[in-house]
């Protein structure tokens, strides 16, 4: 697969083949950390709600935050990214909802990619 970057004048855009670009930028879009960010997060949240869907465990998602720490190294590099998911699951479901979460970084080739000594953590709220 090949992916391209437009060098526009505020920086880097990814090129979209819907003809929107996405600005790779905090002036105008997100910056490079948080799409990568973003990415982990995206990846994980979309794996856990097929594990759910696959198990048979009737959800509705209703959001999800992410928060992420970062070193305090020149380059400032991420440590920590922590995946809060908001979810509606009948009660009686809740612990197979909650043990459904180690399996995401099995299947999410996000996590698999990124650099072992960052902590990705998954947490589930139920609503």
């Amino acid at each position: 697969m090949t992916l391209h970057l437009n060098m526009a004048e505020l920086g880097p855009e990814a090129v979209n083949v819907n003809g929107d670009n996405w600005p790779l930028n905090k002036e105008t879009g997100f910056s490079p950390l948080n799409t990568f960010v973003l990415a982990v997060a995206g990846c994980s949240a979309g794996v856990y709600r097929n594990i759910l869907k696959n198990s048979k465990i009737d959800h509705t998602f209703h959001d999800v935050s992410i928060d992420f720490d970062r070193s305090e190294e020149s380059a400032k590099p991420v440590t920590a990214i922590t995946i809060t998911m908001y979810v509606r699951v009948a009660e009686e479901n809740q612990g197979r909802a909650e043990r459904a979460t180690k399996m995401i970084h099995k299947y999410c080739p996000v996590v698999q990619s990124i650099d072992p000594n960052i902590q990705v953590n998954e947490i589930v709220v139920f609503q």
